[in-house]
């Protein structure tokens, strides 16, 4: 099955890609990744239990260094998605690590962290690795609801950013970015309250002008204490 990115507009949740081997069946998926294994995962730890944002890293030698790392419910729904690319790869092993944010649930969420190449010859999923951890309900001071992982957007489009912030004088900063962290677009954001979770909503025209490509989306505020950036929550998108 295709990954089915979020349409524009669309929820955070999308099916998450079944592997399949060159050859149509299953590949063979290991837990962390085991020596010599094109894709390692080193942190967060098989039956870790994790708040989100969480940083999600490890080694990899993949073809052009490219892989992709996702969270997936017991349904097989994804939760978050991030294509990534490694130090080095292509016969160089290399380090990688992103970060996955998405809203949290009531409950504790056990879930799958898998991380996976796409195969040169026809895009099917290779070097699996997979194991289970648990994604805890610890609600971070800023919660991005849209836009949400990987959605995707047209070049100059209207993008709603909506979530929730507990935030000294409800103050936040929404930057979209690009993969050199340089800033494309950004916008000013107040939540309805201050210093208690309340929810805040806005809109940014995304720029028309720019490659079409991955994006993050960083949400932050400034510390009261020395304006230092704090309280990211990043979520990457695809603009088209």
């Amino acid at each position: 099955m295709t990954l089915v990115a979020c349409g524009q507009g669309g929820g955070g949740l999308y099916q998450a890609p079944s592997p399949s081997s060159t050859d149509g069946s299953p590949p063979s998926a290991s837990e962390t990744g085991a020596a010599g294994s094109a894709i390692v995962i080193e942190s967060p730890t098989e039956g870790e239990s994790v708040s989100v944002p969480f940083s999600v890293s490890g080694e990899a030698n993949t073809f052009e260094a490219a892989l992709t790392v996702e969270v997936v419910d017991g349904s097989g729904t994804g939760m978050c998605v991030r294509q990534l690319m490694a130090t080095s790869g292509s016969g160089t092993p290399g380090t990688w690590e992103g970060t996955l944010a998405f809203p949290p649930e009531l409950n504790p969420l056990p879930v799958m962290l898998r991380a996976y190449a796409r195969s040169a010859k026809d895009g099917s999923v290779i070097d699996l690795v997979e194991y289970p951890i648990t994604i805890a309900t610890d609600r971070p001071p800023i919660i991005l609801t849209s836009p949400a992982c990987y959605q995707v957007y047209d070049l100059g489009g209207l993008m709603m950013v909506t979530g929730t912030a507990a935030l000294f004088e409800a103050a936040l900063t929404v930057d979209v970015r690009d993969a050199s962290g340089t800033t494309v677009a950004t916008l000013q954001v107040t939540a309805d309250e201050c210093c208690v979770e309340s929810n805040f909503s806005s809109s940014l025209t995304l720029p028309d002008d720019i490659p079409p490509g991955l994006y993050d989306v960083v949400a932050y505020s400034l510390s009261p204490k020395d304006g230092s950036v704090e309280n990211e929550f990043p979520v990457q998108i695809e603009i088209r």
